[in-house]
C-alpha cells in the first residue's frame, strides 16, 4: 500500500527525494500553491523583447537580399545566437523549477495548463516564444480564475500567430469588402474544442463560424505587437449560443465578454474537470470525482483554486493506482531531484552542455523543447510516451545521469529515496544486484515504476 505522502509527491508533485521532505497530503499540496507561485523570471525573454529582435532580424534579412554587408551578416548571426542561447537558458530555468520546487504541485499545474493552451512560434523571423507565452499568460494565472487565464492565453500573441488569426478578416468589414478577404476559423475552433467546451461540448459548425466572426479584429504585428483592428472586425450583432455580442463599432471588450461567458458554461466546467482528473489521476477517473470538481468550479464562478481543492479533497483522486506515465521532462526532473544533483549543475550548464544533456534527450524521448505536436498539445496516455525510441532514450539518459554525479549513491538506499514504498521487491532486488552503484542507480531511474506517476 502506497502512503499518502508518496502518492502526493509522485502523482501531484515533481517526485520524491531530499528536496521537500515534509510529509505531504492534499491540504499541504493545496497550501503550497501560493508560496511557490513566484513572479516573472528574468531569464525568460519577454514577448516585447522577442518581437523587437524578430523585427530587427526581418529588416536585416531584407537588407542582405539587396546587397552583401559583412556588418549586417555578423549582426544576423548575433541575433540567431542570442535566440539560441536564450532558449537554452529558458530550458535550464524550467528544468530547475521542476526539479527543485519544494513541493512541485504548482509546477505540475503550469505544465498542465501550458499543454491545455498549447502554442508555439511558427518559425521564420520569430524563432521562439512558447516559454514566453507560458511565463506571461499561464504562470501568473495558475491560482486565479479561469476567465483570467483564458483571456491571457487565448489572446497572447504567440497563440494568435500559431493559429493564424492574422489571416482572419470579417467578410463585411472595411478590409474584407475592399479586398475580398474572409475568415480563418482556426482560433475559433480550438477555442471551443480544446480550450473551453471540449470536443463533446455540443457546439456546431455554425457556432464556430459565428465565434470566428466575433474574433476578427485581433491582430499581431512585429511593429506594434498585439492590437485590435476595427478595420478588419466583422461589424454588427453576432449570436453565439443564444446570446448576442458585438455592435458598431466592434471592440475588444466584445471578445472578452464572449471568453468570460465560455469560461463559465457547464460544458467548460465538465471539460476542465475531466481533463485535469485524467492528467493527474487516471485515464478513466472516477465519475464522481469529475462531477465534484465540475460542480465546485461552477459554484465558485471559475475559481481555479476551488477546482484544485475539489480534486485533492475527493477520495477518487487518491484511490486509483499509479498508472500514468511521466512526460520526459518530468522524468528528468524527478531523477535530478532524487539524485540530489546540485542546482548549479543544471543552471550553470553552457548552451552546448544544455543541448546534449537536456534538449537532445528530451527530443529523443518525444518532447522537444519549444514545440508542441498540435494545438491539442501532447497526449496524456501512457501510449503517447511509451515508444521503443522514447524508452531507449530514457534509459540512456538515466545511465548518463548516474555517471555524472561525483559519487553515485548506494542503490539499496537510493531506491527508498527515489521511490519509497512505491518500489516493488523485484526492483529492489535488481538494484541491489547491480555490478556498480552507477548501474544500480541508472536501473532504478529507467525502471517502469520510476516512470509512472
Amino acid at each position: 500500500m502506497i502512503s499518502t505522502h508518496t502518492l502526493a509527491a509522485i502523482r501531484f508533485g515533481t517526485g520524491l527525494g531530499p528536496v521537500g521532505r515534509t510529509a505531504l497530503d492534499g491540504a499541504i499540496l493545496w497550501d503550497s500553491l501560493r508560496p511557490e507561485s513566484g513572479g516573472y523570471d528574468p531569464s525568460i525573454i519577454p514577448w516585447d523583447t522577442r518581437r523587437a529582435r524578430a523585427l530587427e532580424r526581418r529588416d536585416v534579412q531584407r537588407a542582405l537580399r539587396d546587397a552583401e554587408d559583412p556588418a549586417l551578416s555578423a549582426r544576423l548571426q548575433e541575433l540567431n545566437r542570442m535566440d539560441r542561447d536564450d532558449t537554452f537558458t529558458e530550458l535550464r530555468t524550467n528544468m530547475a523549477r521542476l526539479a527543485f520546487a519544494p513541493v512541485g504541485f504548482f509546477e505540475r499545474l503550469v505544465r498542465f495548463w501550458a499543454n491545455h493552451f498549447a502554442a508555439q512560434s511558427r518559425g521564420g523571423v520569430l524563432r521562439a516564444g512558447r516559454a514566453t507565452q507560458i511565463e506571461e499568460a499561464i504562470r501568473p494565472n495558475i491560482t486565479g480564475s479561469f476567465q483570467q487565464m483564458l483571456r491571457a492565453a487565448a489572446l497572447h500573441p504567440v497563440m494568435l500567430l500559431y493559429l493564424d488569426q492574422n489571416a482572419s478578416v470579417g467578410p463585411f468589414s472595411r478590409v474584407g469588402r475592399r479586398r475580398g478577404r474572409g475568415l480563418n476559423e482556426n482560433l475559433a475552433r480550438e477555442l471551443l474544442e480544446l480550450h473551453t467546451l471540449g470536443a463533446s461540448g455540443g457546439y456546431t459548425q455554425e457556432d464556430v463560424t459565428q465565434v470566428a466572426r466575433l474574433l476578427t479584429g485581433l491582430a499581431v504585428s512585429l511593429e506594434d505587437g498585439f492590437t485590435f483592428e476595427p478595420r478588419i472586425a466583422e461589424p454588427g450583432l453576432l449570436e453565439v449560443f443564444g446570446k448576442r455580442y458585438g455592435g458598431r463599432p466592434m471592440t475588444l471588450d466584445h471578445i472578452i465578454e464572449l471568453l468570460d461567458d465560455l469560461a463559465l458554461r457547464p460544458e467548460t466546467a465538465q471539460h476542465l474537470a475531466s481533463k485535469l482528473a485524467q492528467h493527474f489521476v487516471s485515464d478513466s477517473p472516477d465519475p464522481q470525482l469529475v462531477a465534484h470538481m465540475s460542480a465546485s468550479y461552477l459554484h465558485s464562478g471559475g475559481d481555479l483554486m476551488v477546482l484544485y481543492r475539489a480534486m485533492l479533497e475527493h477520495p477518487g483522486a487518491w484511490d486509483a493506482p499509479l498508472s500514468k506515465t511521466r512526460a520526459p521532462s518530468e522524468m528528468m526532473a524527478a531523477a535530478i531531484r532524487a539524485m540530489e544533483v546540485p542546482r548549479d549543475m543544471v543552471t550553470d550548464l553552457t548552451s552546448r552542455q544544455t543541448r546534449f544533456f537536456l534538449a537532445h534527450p528530451m527530443e529523443a524521448m518525444g518532447e522537444p523543447f519549444e514545440q508542441v505536436p498540435s494545438p491539442a498539445g501532447y497526449g496524456d496516455s501512457a501510449a503517447f510516451w511509451v515508444t521503443p525510441q522514447g524508452l531507449a532514450a530514457r534509459i540512456d539518459w538515466a545511465m548518463e545521469l548516474a555517471q555524472r554525479v561525483p559519487e553515485a549513491p548506494d542503490p539499496r538506499e537510493f531506491v527508498d529515496i527515489a521511490m519509497a514504498d512505491a518500489a516493488s521487491d523485484t526492483l529492489r532486488r535488481a538494484a541491489s544486484g547491480a555490478e556498480t552503484r552507477a548501474q544500480g542507480v541508472g536501473l532504478i531511474l529507467s525502471a517502469p515504476e520510476f516512470n509512472r506517476r
